[in-house]
């Protein structure tokens, strides 16, 4: 008798373990919750800057107990992607590469449109001002470039067809390509001068997700 109550005893401590603990990942995935909606608040009030500490450090606390990877992944997705389109937004192009990259090995590769749009848009960006800054202008070497940019964007349609950004961005590039082609030397140093100044990272609040 005293042995059966002792395993009845076992097993209370245990569920009552298991459930202590589902409260305790609740009540703290509730506050994540909460953390990105206030994260969210702050960009759609033009606070970049204070949105995107908040989504570095939200970041970072999942990734400091492990559980980044296990979080539901739309919530990951939501967060890695906020963060690097803001970073993205306030030309910080590298650190906005690296959180893709973080998604990227998380998930396997790529596997979300949105993510590889953001990746074909830092890659023109860059490719416009390396190609302005050169002393040496190569325009061979940047539509090869472009054309890989198409292609990222041709992906990124193919697992999401209704994304407008994706879909202007390449009728763009096209576009840019079809006039470099047209012009002599000059006349593309003035389209890309052009493009490189008017391209102004300009995020709405309805990109945000």
């Amino acid at each position: 008798m005293a042995e059966k109550n002792q395993v009845g005893m076992t097993i209370k401590l245990i569920v009552g373990g298991v459930l202590l603990f589902v409260v305790i990942v609740g009540l703290s995935y509730g506050s994540f919750l909460r953390k990105m909606d206030m994260a969210n608040a702050d960009f759609q009030k033009g606070d970049s800057e204070t949105a995107l500490q908040k989504y570095n450090a939200l970041e970072q606390n999942l990734r400091s107990v492990g559980m980044i990877r296990y979080i539901p992944e739309r919530d990951r997705q939501n967060l890695l992607l906020n963060e690097a389109r803001l970073l993205y937004g306030l030309d910080r192009m590298d650190e906005a590469a690296e959180v893709l990259d973080r998604e990227s090995d998380i998930a396997g590769g790529m596997k979300d449109g949105r993510f590889i749009l953001v990746r074909a848009n830092i890659a023109f960006r860059k490719s416009i001002k390396t190609f302005m800054e050169a002393e040496q202008k190569d325009p061979q070497v940047l539509e090869e470039t472009l054309i890989g940019i198409e292609d990222s964007l041709r992906d990124a349609l193919r697992m999401d067809p209704d994304n407008w950004d994706a879909k202007y961005n390449l009728e763009f590039i096209a576009y840019l390509r079809s006039q470099m082609f047209e012009q002599g030397q000059e006349g593309k140093l003035e389209i890309l001068e052009r493009v490189r100044v008017q391209e102004k990272p300009n995020l709405t609040p309805e990109q945000m997700h």
